[in-house]
Protein backbone atom coordinates (compact mmCIF):
# COMPACT_ATOMS: atom_id res chain seq x y z
CA UNK A 1 0.00 0.00 0.00
CA UNK A 2 2.75 2.86 -1.16
CA UNK A 3 0.06 5.61 -1.06
CA UNK A 4 -1.44 5.36 2.76
CA UNK A 5 2.24 4.24 4.57
CA UNK A 6 2.98 7.68 5.22
CA UNK A 7 5.82 8.75 7.78
CA UNK A 8 3.19 11.50 9.01
CA UNK A 9 0.95 8.17 10.47
CA UNK A 10 3.72 6.70 11.98
CA UNK A 11 5.11 6.13 15.74
CA UNK A 12 2.07 8.02 17.07
CA UNK A 13 1.80 7.77 20.23
CA UNK A 14 -1.43 8.31 22.62
CA UNK A 15 -0.61 9.46 25.40
CA UNK A 16 -2.92 7.88 27.77
CA UNK A 17 -3.97 9.33 31.45
CA UNK A 18 -6.77 7.67 32.66
CA UNK A 19 -7.30 4.40 33.65
CA UNK A 20 -8.09 1.03 30.80
CA UNK A 21 -11.45 1.42 32.10
CA UNK A 22 -12.31 4.86 31.85
CA UNK A 23 -10.55 4.65 28.59
CA UNK A 24 -12.75 2.00 27.25
CA UNK A 25 -15.89 3.73 28.22
CA UNK A 26 -14.67 6.95 26.26
CA UNK A 27 -13.73 5.08 23.44
CA UNK A 28 -17.08 3.28 23.48
CA UNK A 29 -19.00 6.82 24.30
CA UNK A 30 -17.24 8.16 21.48
CA UNK A 31 -18.33 5.26 19.07
CA UNK A 32 -22.14 5.34 20.42
CA UNK A 33 -22.70 8.99 18.76
CA UNK A 34 -21.33 8.05 15.15
CA UNK A 35 -24.65 6.56 14.67
CA UNK A 36 -25.66 6.57 10.84
CA UNK A 37 -29.21 8.83 10.84
CA UNK A 38 -30.34 11.78 9.96
CA UNK A 39 -30.22 14.37 12.17
CA UNK A 40 -33.56 17.01 12.56
CA UNK A 41 -32.20 20.56 13.06
CA UNK A 42 -35.96 21.24 14.42
CA UNK A 43 -34.93 19.24 17.70
CA UNK A 44 -32.88 20.50 19.92
CA UNK A 45 -30.62 17.80 20.68
CA UNK A 46 -30.01 17.47 17.03
CA UNK A 47 -29.69 20.81 16.96
CA UNK A 48 -26.91 21.07 18.56
CA UNK A 49 -24.98 18.29 16.41
CA UNK A 50 -25.78 19.99 12.78
CA UNK A 51 -23.34 21.62 11.05
CA UNK A 52 -24.98 24.07 8.13
CA UNK A 53 -21.51 24.84 6.34
CA UNK A 54 -20.83 21.07 5.17
CA UNK A 55 -22.99 22.01 2.19
CA UNK A 56 -22.84 25.39 2.09
CA UNK A 57 -19.97 26.30 -1.03
CA UNK A 58 -18.58 29.52 -2.44
CA UNK A 59 -18.72 30.33 -6.09
CA UNK A 60 -17.91 33.56 -8.10
CA UNK A 61 -18.33 35.46 -4.71
CA UNK A 62 -21.82 34.46 -3.85
CA UNK A 63 -21.91 31.88 -0.73
CA UNK A 64 -24.52 29.28 -2.47
CA UNK A 65 -26.79 27.36 0.34
CA UNK A 66 -28.80 24.88 -2.38
CA UNK A 67 -31.29 23.67 0.29
CA UNK A 68 -31.74 27.21 1.77
CA UNK A 69 -32.08 29.06 -2.03
CA UNK A 70 -34.97 25.83 -2.45
CA UNK A 71 -36.98 26.81 0.43
CA UNK A 72 -37.33 30.21 -0.61
CA UNK A 73 -38.48 29.13 -4.38
CA UNK A 74 -41.09 27.17 -2.73
CA UNK A 75 -42.16 29.62 -0.60
CA UNK A 76 -42.37 31.93 -3.99
CA UNK A 77 -43.83 29.26 -6.24
CA UNK A 78 -47.85 28.62 -6.97
CA UNK A 79 -49.84 26.16 -7.90
CA UNK A 80 -48.60 22.41 -8.12
CA UNK A 81 -44.51 22.12 -8.48
CA UNK A 82 -42.66 19.21 -8.77
CA UNK A 83 -38.51 19.96 -6.94
CA UNK A 84 -36.00 17.26 -7.34
CA UNK A 85 -33.36 17.05 -4.99
CA UNK A 86 -30.15 14.74 -5.31
CA UNK A 87 -26.78 13.87 -4.10
CA UNK A 88 -24.52 11.48 -3.61
CA UNK A 89 -24.52 8.59 -1.33
CA UNK A 90 -23.26 9.39 1.82
CA UNK A 91 -23.60 13.35 1.70
CA UNK A 92 -26.50 13.51 4.20
CA UNK A 93 -29.63 14.22 2.24
CA UNK A 94 -32.44 12.66 4.73
CA UNK A 95 -30.50 15.28 7.20
CA UNK A 96 -30.87 18.04 4.44
CA UNK A 97 -34.68 17.36 3.70
CA UNK A 98 -35.49 17.94 7.60
CA UNK A 99 -33.54 21.31 7.46
CA UNK A 100 -36.11 22.03 4.16
CA UNK A 101 -38.77 21.09 6.48
CA UNK A 102 -37.92 23.06 9.15
CA UNK A 103 -37.29 26.05 7.17
CA UNK A 104 -40.65 25.65 4.68
CA UNK A 105 -42.76 24.92 8.81
CA UNK A 106 -40.86 28.07 9.92
CA UNK A 107 -42.38 30.03 6.32
CA UNK A 108 -45.78 28.84 7.58
CA UNK A 109 -46.38 25.93 5.43
CA UNK A 110 -48.00 22.87 6.25
CA UNK A 111 -44.80 20.42 5.61
CA UNK A 112 -45.32 16.21 5.04
CA UNK A 113 -41.82 13.70 5.16
CA UNK A 114 -42.39 10.43 3.98
CA UNK A 115 -39.60 7.76 3.64
CA UNK A 116 -40.44 6.18 0.36
CA UNK A 117 -39.00 2.82 1.81
CA UNK A 118 -42.16 2.95 4.18
CA UNK A 119 -44.35 2.93 1.22
CA UNK A 120 -42.62 0.90 -1.89
CA UNK A 121 -40.38 -2.08 -2.05
CA UNK A 122 -37.57 -0.24 -3.34
CA UNK A 123 -36.25 -3.24 -5.07
CA UNK A 124 -38.60 -4.53 -7.47
CA UNK A 125 -39.59 -2.69 -11.14
CA UNK A 126 -41.64 0.31 -10.32
CA UNK A 127 -44.64 1.89 -12.46
CA UNK A 128 -46.40 4.68 -12.52
CA UNK A 129 -50.18 3.15 -11.19
CA UNK A 130 -48.89 1.83 -7.90
CA UNK A 131 -46.37 4.52 -7.43
CA UNK A 132 -49.21 6.93 -7.19
CA UNK A 133 -50.68 4.43 -5.09
CA UNK A 134 -48.10 4.74 -2.79
CA UNK A 135 -47.26 8.41 -3.26
CA UNK A 136 -51.06 8.81 -1.77
CA UNK A 137 -50.72 6.24 0.59
CA UNK A 138 -48.03 8.42 1.96
CA UNK A 139 -49.71 11.35 2.04
CA UNK A 140 -52.51 9.79 3.41
CA UNK A 141 -50.26 8.49 6.51
CA UNK A 142 -48.57 12.23 6.73
CA UNK A 143 -51.90 13.86 7.13
CA UNK A 144 -54.00 11.57 9.08
CA UNK A 145 -51.10 12.29 11.51
CA UNK A 146 -51.48 15.96 11.05
CA UNK A 147 -55.23 16.00 11.63
CA UNK A 148 -55.63 13.61 14.61
CA UNK A 149 -56.89 11.28 12.93
CA UNK A 150 -56.21 7.60 12.04
CA UNK A 151 -59.31 7.14 9.43
CA UNK A 152 -58.12 9.54 6.89
CA UNK A 153 -55.24 6.27 6.38
CA UNK A 154 -57.29 3.89 6.86
CA UNK A 155 -60.26 5.31 4.46
CA UNK A 156 -57.53 5.70 1.98
CA UNK A 157 -56.89 1.95 1.43
CA UNK A 158 -60.95 1.45 1.87
CA UNK A 159 -61.14 3.80 -1.60
CA UNK A 160 -58.02 1.93 -3.32
CA UNK A 161 -59.96 -1.06 -2.43
CA UNK A 162 -63.15 -0.16 -3.89
CA UNK A 163 -61.51 1.39 -7.23
CA UNK A 164 -59.33 -2.49 -7.41
CA UNK A 165 -62.46 -3.88 -6.80
CA UNK A 166 -64.47 -1.89 -9.48
CA UNK A 167 -62.07 -1.88 -12.21
CA UNK A 168 -61.51 -5.83 -11.94
CA UNK A 169 -58.61 -6.45 -10.76
CA UNK A 170 -56.69 -10.13 -9.89
CA UNK A 171 -54.87 -10.47 -6.25
CA UNK A 172 -54.11 -13.63 -4.80
CA UNK A 173 -54.34 -14.55 -0.95
CA UNK A 174 -51.75 -12.92 1.51
CA UNK A 175 -51.34 -13.38 5.13
CA UNK A 176 -53.03 -10.77 7.02
CA UNK A 177 -56.60 -10.06 8.19
CA UNK A 178 -59.03 -7.56 6.20
CA UNK A 179 -60.46 -8.45 2.54
CA UNK A 180 -60.80 -7.20 -0.85
CA UNK A 181 -63.14 -8.58 -3.45
CA UNK A 182 -61.81 -9.09 -7.17
CA UNK A 183 -62.16 -10.81 -9.85
CA UNK A 184 -61.53 -11.29 -13.57
CA UNK A 185 -64.13 -11.17 -16.18
CA UNK A 186 -64.96 -14.91 -16.62
CA UNK A 187 -63.25 -15.85 -14.24
CA UNK A 188 -64.93 -14.86 -10.94
CA UNK A 189 -64.50 -13.02 -7.65
CA UNK A 190 -62.53 -13.85 -4.48
CA UNK A 191 -61.39 -12.52 -1.59
CA UNK A 192 -57.76 -10.97 -1.19
CA UNK A 193 -57.04 -11.58 2.34
CA UNK A 194 -54.28 -9.12 3.62
CA UNK A 195 -53.02 -6.15 3.93
CA UNK A 196 -52.52 -4.20 0.64
CA UNK A 197 -50.35 -2.14 1.64
CA UNK A 198 -48.29 -4.78 3.63
CA UNK A 199 -48.53 -6.62 0.12
CA UNK A 200 -47.64 -4.05 -2.35
CA UNK A 201 -44.09 -3.80 -0.30
CA UNK A 202 -43.52 -6.86 0.48
CA UNK A 203 -45.69 -9.41 -2.18
CA UNK A 204 -44.28 -9.66 -5.69
CA UNK A 205 -46.66 -11.16 -7.22
CA UNK A 206 -49.24 -9.00 -5.77
CA UNK A 207 -47.51 -6.00 -7.35
CA UNK A 208 -46.98 -7.20 -10.45
CA UNK A 209 -50.72 -8.42 -11.10
CA UNK A 210 -52.02 -5.04 -9.82
CA UNK A 211 -48.81 -3.16 -11.98
CA UNK A 212 -50.50 -5.04 -14.58
CA UNK A 213 -54.03 -3.96 -14.28
CA UNK A 214 -53.77 -0.50 -13.66
CA UNK A 215 -51.57 -0.03 -16.76
CA UNK A 216 -55.21 -0.09 -18.41
CA UNK A 217 -56.62 2.34 -15.82
CA UNK A 218 -54.10 5.24 -15.22
CA UNK A 219 -56.74 7.79 -16.00
CA UNK A 220 -59.14 7.01 -13.77
CA UNK A 221 -56.83 5.74 -11.24
CA UNK A 222 -55.34 9.64 -11.51
CA UNK A 223 -58.44 11.14 -11.21
CA UNK A 224 -59.58 9.16 -8.31
CA UNK A 225 -56.72 9.95 -5.90
CA UNK A 226 -56.61 13.97 -6.96
CA UNK A 227 -60.53 14.06 -5.93
CA UNK A 228 -59.43 11.81 -2.63
CA UNK A 229 -56.53 14.27 -2.00
CA UNK A 230 -58.47 17.33 -2.71
CA UNK A 231 -60.61 16.59 0.56
CA UNK A 232 -57.63 15.77 2.62
CA UNK A 233 -56.53 19.38 1.69
CA UNK A 234 -59.86 21.51 2.67
CA UNK A 235 -59.62 19.37 5.73
CA UNK A 236 -56.02 20.55 6.33
CA UNK A 237 -57.38 24.35 5.19
CA UNK A 238 -59.85 23.84 7.51
CA UNK A 239 -56.96 23.70 10.40
CA UNK A 240 -54.36 25.30 8.91
CA UNK A 241 -55.94 28.12 6.83
CA UNK A 242 -57.12 28.93 4.12
CA UNK A 243 -54.08 30.27 1.94
CA UNK A 244 -51.83 27.44 3.32
CA UNK A 245 -49.52 26.06 1.10
CA UNK A 246 -49.28 22.45 1.41
CA UNK A 247 -45.27 20.78 1.15
CA UNK A 248 -44.93 17.29 0.25
CA UNK A 249 -41.43 15.20 0.50
CA UNK A 250 -40.50 12.11 -0.29
CA UNK A 251 -36.99 10.62 0.86
CA UNK A 252 -34.94 7.83 -0.02
CA UNK A 253 -35.99 7.08 -4.01
CA UNK A 254 -33.05 7.40 -4.20
CA UNK A 255 -32.56 3.92 -2.78
CA UNK A 256 -34.48 2.68 -5.87
CA UNK A 257 -31.88 0.49 -7.29
CA UNK A 258 -31.99 -3.54 -8.74
CA UNK A 259 -28.25 -4.65 -9.24
CA UNK A 260 -27.36 -0.65 -9.60
CA UNK A 261 -26.71 -1.54 -13.42
CA UNK A 262 -27.68 1.36 -16.10
CA UNK A 263 -29.74 -1.49 -17.89
CA UNK A 264 -31.52 -2.93 -14.66
CA UNK A 265 -35.17 -3.11 -14.69
CA UNK A 266 -35.33 -1.56 -11.23
CA UNK A 267 -32.95 1.44 -12.66
CA UNK A 268 -34.67 1.91 -16.43
CA UNK A 269 -38.17 2.28 -14.27
CA UNK A 270 -37.14 5.17 -12.31
CA UNK A 271 -36.11 6.93 -15.68
CA UNK A 272 -39.12 5.83 -17.49
CA UNK A 273 -40.92 7.30 -14.07
CA UNK A 274 -40.44 10.94 -14.52
CA UNK A 275 -38.79 11.18 -18.47
CA UNK A 276 -42.43 9.75 -19.48
CA UNK A 277 -45.03 10.24 -16.66
CA UNK A 278 -43.93 13.92 -15.46
CA UNK A 279 -47.08 15.12 -15.81
CA UNK A 280 -48.68 12.77 -13.28
CA UNK A 281 -45.96 13.62 -10.66
CA UNK A 282 -47.38 16.71 -10.46
CA UNK A 283 -49.97 16.98 -8.03
CA UNK A 284 -53.03 19.31 -7.95
CA UNK A 285 -52.22 21.82 -5.10
CA UNK A 286 -49.53 20.38 -4.01
CA UNK A 287 -45.55 21.49 -3.96
CA UNK A 288 -43.75 17.97 -3.87
CA UNK A 289 -39.96 17.00 -3.11
CA UNK A 290 -38.66 13.88 -4.71
CA UNK A 291 -35.57 12.72 -3.73
CA UNK A 292 -33.87 11.09 -6.43
CA UNK A 293 -29.98 9.45 -7.17
CA UNK A 294 -27.65 11.43 -9.38
CA UNK A 295 -27.98 8.87 -12.05
CA UNK A 296 -31.13 10.54 -12.82
CA UNK A 297 -30.07 13.65 -13.70
CA UNK A 298 -27.48 12.38 -15.37
CA UNK A 299 -29.36 10.27 -17.75
CA UNK A 300 -32.36 12.20 -18.05
CA UNK A 301 -31.12 16.16 -18.35
CA UNK A 302 -34.11 17.28 -19.86
CA UNK A 303 -35.92 17.12 -16.24
CA UNK A 304 -34.99 20.19 -15.38
CA UNK A 305 -36.29 21.74 -18.33
CA UNK A 306 -39.36 19.75 -17.76
CA UNK A 307 -40.23 20.86 -14.33
CA UNK A 308 -39.04 24.34 -14.42
CA UNK A 309 -36.15 26.22 -13.75
CA UNK A 310 -34.75 25.94 -10.43
CA UNK A 311 -35.75 22.86 -9.42
CA UNK A 312 -32.66 20.99 -8.72
CA UNK A 313 -31.03 20.79 -4.97
CA UNK A 314 -28.00 18.69 -5.49
CA UNK A 315 -25.32 17.94 -2.47
CA UNK A 316 -22.03 16.70 -3.00
CA UNK A 317 -19.75 14.40 -1.20
CA UNK A 318 -17.88 17.26 1.40
CA UNK A 319 -15.18 18.95 -0.29
CA UNK A 320 -11.75 18.13 1.55
CA UNK A 321 -9.72 17.95 -1.31
CA UNK A 322 -8.97 21.65 -3.07
CA UNK A 323 -10.74 21.53 -6.11
CA UNK A 324 -9.80 19.36 -8.95
CA UNK A 325 -7.15 18.14 -6.55
CA UNK A 326 -5.47 16.08 -3.60
CA UNK A 327 -4.51 18.51 -1.80
CA UNK A 328 -6.45 18.46 1.87
CA UNK A 329 -8.25 21.62 2.11
CA UNK A 330 -7.61 21.94 5.74
CA UNK A 331 -9.82 24.98 5.89
CA UNK A 332 -12.40 24.36 4.43
CA UNK A 333 -14.30 20.81 3.88
CA UNK A 334 -11.57 18.97 6.33
CA UNK A 335 -12.42 22.17 9.16
CA UNK A 336 -16.32 21.14 8.84
CA UNK A 337 -15.37 17.51 9.33
CA UNK A 338 -13.43 18.06 12.17
CA UNK A 339 -16.65 20.64 13.20
CA UNK A 340 -18.90 17.91 13.10
CA UNK A 341 -16.77 15.27 15.16
CA UNK A 342 -16.25 17.67 18.08
CA UNK A 343 -19.60 18.71 18.30
CA UNK A 344 -20.82 14.82 18.73
CA UNK A 345 -17.90 14.15 20.94
CA UNK A 346 -16.04 17.15 22.22
CA UNK A 347 -13.02 15.49 23.64
CA UNK A 348 -12.12 13.51 20.87
CA UNK A 349 -8.23 14.65 20.93
CA UNK A 350 -7.75 12.87 24.43
CA UNK A 351 -8.38 9.40 22.24
CA UNK A 352 -7.78 10.59 18.92
CA UNK A 353 -4.82 12.62 17.71
CA UNK A 354 -5.49 15.13 15.08
CA UNK A 355 -3.01 14.28 12.32
CA UNK A 356 -5.15 10.98 12.51
CA UNK A 357 -8.21 12.20 12.26
CA UNK A 358 -7.42 14.02 9.31
CA UNK A 359 -6.13 10.76 7.23
CA UNK A 360 -9.21 9.23 8.09
CA UNK A 361 -11.11 12.05 6.96
CA UNK A 362 -8.91 11.71 3.72
CA UNK A 363 -9.15 8.09 3.52
CA UNK A 364 -13.25 8.31 3.52
CA UNK A 365 -13.09 11.52 0.62
CA UNK A 366 -15.72 13.32 3.07
CA UNK A 367 -17.86 10.35 2.81
CA UNK A 368 -19.85 10.78 5.95
CA UNK A 369 -21.39 6.89 5.82
CA UNK A 370 -17.48 6.35 5.47
CA UNK A 371 -16.20 8.21 7.59
CA UNK A 372 -18.21 7.18 10.47
CA UNK A 373 -17.44 3.99 9.70
CA UNK A 374 -13.81 4.26 9.60
CA UNK A 375 -13.76 5.91 13.00
CA UNK A 376 -15.87 3.19 14.38
CA UNK A 377 -13.13 0.46 13.15
CA UNK A 378 -10.36 2.46 14.70
CA UNK A 379 -12.14 3.33 17.70
CA UNK A 380 -12.67 -0.58 18.59
CA UNK A 381 -9.51 -1.55 17.67
CA UNK A 382 -7.87 1.27 20.06
CA UNK A 383 -9.57 -0.32 23.10
CA UNK A 384 -6.86 -3.76 22.12
CA UNK A 385 -4.36 -1.96 21.02
CA UNK A 386 -2.07 1.68 21.40
CA UNK A 387 -0.24 1.23 17.90
CA UNK A 388 -2.30 4.27 15.87
CA UNK A 389 -0.30 3.43 12.54
CA UNK A 390 -1.82 -0.65 12.55
CA UNK A 391 -5.15 0.09 14.25
CA UNK A 392 -5.55 2.70 11.33
CA UNK A 393 -4.00 0.19 8.43
CA UNK A 394 -6.11 -2.04 9.56
CA UNK A 395 -9.54 -0.13 9.41
CA UNK A 396 -8.47 1.31 5.72
CA UNK A 397 -8.03 -2.67 5.11
CA UNK A 398 -11.66 -3.61 6.30
CA UNK A 399 -13.40 -0.47 3.92
CA UNK A 400 -11.38 -1.10 1.14
CA UNK A 401 -11.80 -5.01 1.37
CA UNK A 402 -15.56 -4.21 0.45
CA UNK A 403 -14.90 -2.49 -2.49
CA UNK A 404 -15.75 -4.09 -6.08
CA UNK A 405 -12.41 -5.68 -8.45
CA UNK A 406 -12.01 -3.22 -11.13
CA UNK A 407 -11.90 -5.25 -14.78
CA UNK A 408 -8.83 -3.87 -16.69
CA UNK A 409 -11.01 -3.03 -19.15
CA UNK A 410 -13.16 -0.47 -16.53
CA UNK A 411 -9.94 0.35 -14.98
CA UNK A 412 -8.71 2.57 -18.55
CA UNK A 413 -11.76 4.87 -17.42
CA UNK A 414 -11.02 5.53 -13.87
CA UNK A 415 -7.69 6.31 -14.57
CA UNK A 416 -8.78 9.07 -17.65
CA UNK A 417 -11.25 10.35 -14.70
CA UNK A 418 -8.54 10.52 -11.91
CA UNK A 419 -6.15 12.44 -14.30
CA UNK A 420 -8.57 15.04 -15.54
CA UNK A 421 -11.18 14.84 -12.73
CA UNK A 422 -14.03 14.28 -15.24
CA UNK A 423 -15.40 11.27 -16.17
CA UNK A 424 -15.07 10.28 -20.22
CA UNK A 425 -18.44 10.53 -21.68
CA UNK A 426 -18.02 9.31 -25.27
CA UNK A 427 -20.67 6.40 -25.29
CA UNK A 428 -23.34 5.25 -23.96
CA UNK A 429 -21.28 2.96 -22.20
CA UNK A 430 -19.35 5.27 -20.83
CA UNK A 431 -22.60 6.98 -18.99
CA UNK A 432 -23.55 3.72 -17.28
CA UNK A 433 -20.01 3.11 -16.29
CA UNK A 434 -20.26 6.72 -14.33
CA UNK A 435 -23.75 6.04 -13.00
CA UNK A 436 -22.59 2.43 -11.63
CA UNK A 437 -19.01 4.19 -10.22
CA UNK A 438 -21.44 7.25 -8.15
CA UNK A 439 -23.49 4.33 -7.16
CA UNK A 440 -21.08 1.97 -5.60
CA UNK A 441 -19.03 5.23 -4.73
CA UNK A 442 -15.62 4.32 -6.76
CA UNK A 443 -15.98 7.86 -7.89
CA UNK A 444 -16.91 10.61 -5.55
CA UNK A 445 -18.52 13.97 -6.60
CA UNK A 446 -17.53 17.20 -5.51
CA UNK A 447 -18.22 20.95 -5.60
CA UNK A 448 -15.48 23.47 -5.15
CA UNK A 449 -16.66 26.04 -7.41
CA UNK A 450 -17.41 23.88 -10.44
CA UNK A 451 -18.29 20.22 -10.18
CA UNK A 452 -15.22 17.82 -10.43
CA UNK A 453 -14.81 13.94 -10.09
CA UNK A 454 -12.25 11.76 -8.27
CA UNK A 455 -11.74 8.08 -7.47
CA UNK A 456 -12.52 7.19 -3.77
CA UNK A 457 -8.82 7.71 -2.25
CA UNK A 458 -9.10 4.04 -1.21
CA UNK A 459 -9.13 3.15 -4.71
CA UNK A 460 -5.66 5.34 -5.60
CA UNK A 461 -3.19 2.73 -5.21
CA UNK A 462 -5.36 0.11 -7.13
CA UNK A 463 -6.33 2.75 -10.15
CA UNK A 464 -2.68 5.47 -10.16
CA UNK A 465 -0.27 4.42 -12.45
CA UNK A 466 2.64 3.44 -9.95
CA UNK A 467 4.52 6.47 -11.92
CA UNK A 468 2.08 8.87 -10.18
CA UNK A 469 2.27 7.17 -6.57
CA UNK A 470 1.99 9.90 -4.66
CA UNK A 471 2.38 12.09 -1.87
CA UNK A 472 -0.83 13.63 -0.04
CA UNK A 473 -0.42 16.78 -2.06
CA UNK A 474 0.28 15.89 -5.50
CA UNK A 475 -2.70 16.93 -7.61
Amino acid sequence: MRWWCRSSIKHVKIEITVTPQERKKNLQGFSKVLQDRPLDPALEADRALYVAELHISQHDGLRIDSVARLAAQIERAEGSRVWLFTGNIGSGKSTELRRLRQELTAARCVVFLADAADCINLNQKLEIGDFLVSLSAAFAEQAGKYLGSNQVESGYWERIGNFLNNTVVEVREAALGGSIEAGLPGVGKFSFKGDLKTALIQDPVVKQRVQAHLRGHLSSLAKDLEDYRAGILDQIREKAGAGVKVVMLLDSLERLRGGGDADDDVFSSVRTLFSQYHDMLRLAELQIVYSVAPYLIKLAPQLAGIFGAGTLCHLTTAHVFRARSRQLDSDGGVAIIREIIARRFPPWQTLLPSEVLDRIIEASGGDLRDLFRLLSIVLLELEFSTDVDAVLRHALEQIRRDMTWIVQSHLERLRHLALDKKPRLESEADMDALVHDLETKRVLMYRNGDDWYDVHPLLRDQVDPPRIGMPDSAA
